[in-house]
């Protein structure tokens, strides 16, 4: 079954790369008031109530509360943007989105924002170090290996 949205062949072959599944849920914060959040899964059941749609070689699975937002927008992957990540892109539902697309709801604010995620890294990448004055600006530091931040 495919999701009622577009998914672009970067996001496909990051969710394969993953491991094959990716839930996508909603969260409070960002410039915004409300962001995408994004979880490996390594068994799809793991994530009950969501709506599963698979890709080819990948699993996606869509919290309800995200699937109405998520609605006949694109997600897509980029490798090339700084920190590497998955976005939501030309979606319908959102009038206000923050610039980095990390983030939807109220107005954006404007630059400088403490609750901005613009380079807050993906869950699952250990690797990308956000520059230090964003990093200080929000009070950001990278969550624990128990997952607490």
């Amino acid at each position: 079954m495919l999701p009622p949205f577009t998914v672009t062949r970067a996001a496909v072959a990051q969710i394969v790369a993953l491991g094959g599944a990716v839930h996508i849920g909603l969260g409070s914060g960002g410039c915004c008031g409300t962001v995408y959040a994004y979880a490996v899964l390594e068994n799809p059941a793991e994530a009950s109530g969501a709506a599963l749609f698979g890709c080819p070689g990948a699993w996606l699975l869509v919290a309800p509360e995200a699937l109405d937002v998520l609605t006949g927008s694109t997600l897509d992957y980029s490798a090339r943007i700084r920190p590497p990540r998955f976005r939501v892109l030309r979606n319908p539902r959102t009038e206000h989105v923050c610039p980095c697309r990390r983030s939807f709801g109220t107005a954006w604010p404007g630059a400088g924002s403490a609750s901005c995620r613009s380079y807050e890294p993906m869950p699952w990448d250990a690797e990308f170090e956000p520059p230090q004055r964003w990093v200080k600006q929000t009070g950001w530091r990278r969550a624990s290996a128990e997952g607490e931040r």
